[in-house]
């Protein structure tokens, strides 16, 4: 079953340490966009580990492996405008739809374009997958 809700950001409890696959799909070539990771305790990608972190469609990898503790996991869409990082405004959004195998793809709008379009698209894959 594929069920599309639309918020402007998105919560994950864990209940265990997670590792969170995010491939990249589509992205706007108007501007830079990106995913953020938010989470009260330190995540790990790579060597780099910070309790917020950005995966910015021109520098980050097209998939990347984060190491997220046990707790609550805050994603939402980035973009840049004018060489600053904007989130949350205009019209914003964030639809996700779950995939076969438990995966959940994010299809984001940045505060330019109407709710309706997509400018970035990722997918997050669970390892162990979510309950319930």
């Amino acid at each position: 079953m594929n069920d599309t809700t639309r918020q402007r950001s998105r919560e994950y409890t864990l209940t265990a340490t997670t590792t969170v696959t995010i491939r990249r799909g589509i992205h706007s070539d108007q501007r830079d966009q990106g995913i953020l990771l938010r989470h009260r305790r330190p995540m790990t990608v790579g060597d780099v580990s910070a309790r917020e972190l950005v995966l910015w469609s021109t520098t980050a990898p097209i998939e990347a492996e984060v190491t997220v503790p046990p707790g609550a996991l805050m994603v939402w869409n980035v973009w840049r405008d004018n060489g600053a990082m904007h989130a949350l405004l205009g019209d914003a959004e964030i639809r996700e739809t779950e995939l076969p195998g438990g995966a959940l793809m994010l299809e984001c709008s940045d505060g330019f374009a109407p709710s309706e379009s997509t400018d970035l698209r990722v997918e997050l894959r669970f390892d162990p997958p979510l309950s319930g």
